[in-house]
């Protein structure tokens, strides 16, 4: 398949079909080992924080935690600034709720960040099926259209255009299948370790909780 001929042909529509799907699967891509290497930064972080002081007990006791990075680090971080705050009101009740409230908004920011990206996988993954098909319905109608104009229906004639015509759909899987894999991969393992996370913040804040109950 000569892939040349569809530029020398000139036919800037499907030109323009394949550098946009060329130019989505090379996002897509993109965006894969971006956010597989991030995701996999993440989850180590994790892992070495679970190993180091979530394995122990009563660990939310412990004040310092060293060595620690990624999202649980700016989680313990927003957790650990509360114990500024709750000072500022009387009841348990009260301190109960800001916990909480805290606890939901940095579980958002970090859910939030963890997805990044994942709105474009998605968009391409939807998307480039349905511009590779238009591409090639359009290849396949000018096809049609010259072959017309030469009154000649030989194999030999219309087996190149129609071939050229159909290329735009399988690039545009090409482009779609990688990013609709990814995007599900992801989606699962960023509710996997935001559920890890939810797990240590509410450990940390049951904590304050307790010890302000006492104060």
């Amino acid at each position: 398949m000569n892939f040349s001929h569809v530029f020398d042909q000139g036919n800037p529509v499907l030109i323009a079909v394949f550098l946009l799907l060329v130019a989505m699967s090379f996002a897509s891509w993109y965006i894969i080992f971006w956010k597989g290497m991030r995701l996999r930064r993440e989850q180590q972080a994790f892992a070495k924080f679970a190993a180091d002081h979530a394995n122990i007990k009563n660990w939310p006791a412990r004040r310092t935690f060293e060595n620690v990075d990624g999202s649980v680090n700016y989680l313990i971080e927003e957790v650990k600034k509360l114990e500024t705050i709750l000072p500022q009101y009387q009841t348990h009740e009260a301190k109960t709720e800001i916990l909480t409230m805290h606890l939901l908004q940095a579980l958002d920011e970090v859910r939030i960040n963890l997805d990044k990206g994942l709105t474009v996988l998605a968009s391409i993954g939807s998307s480039a099926p349905f511009i590779g098909l238009f591409g090639t319905v359009w290849g396949i109608y000018n096809a049609l259209q010259g072959i017309a104009s030469q009154g000649n229906a030989g194999i030999s004639v219309v087996a190149g255009p129609m071939g050229e015509a159909l290329i735009a759909t399988a690039i545009g899987l090409f482009a779609a299948i990688p990013a609709v894999l990814a995007y599900n991969t992801f989606v699962r393992l960023n509710r996997l370790l935001v559920q890890n996370l939810r797990h240590v913040a509410e450990q940390m804040t049951v904590y304050l909780s307790n010890e302000t109950q006492k104060n």
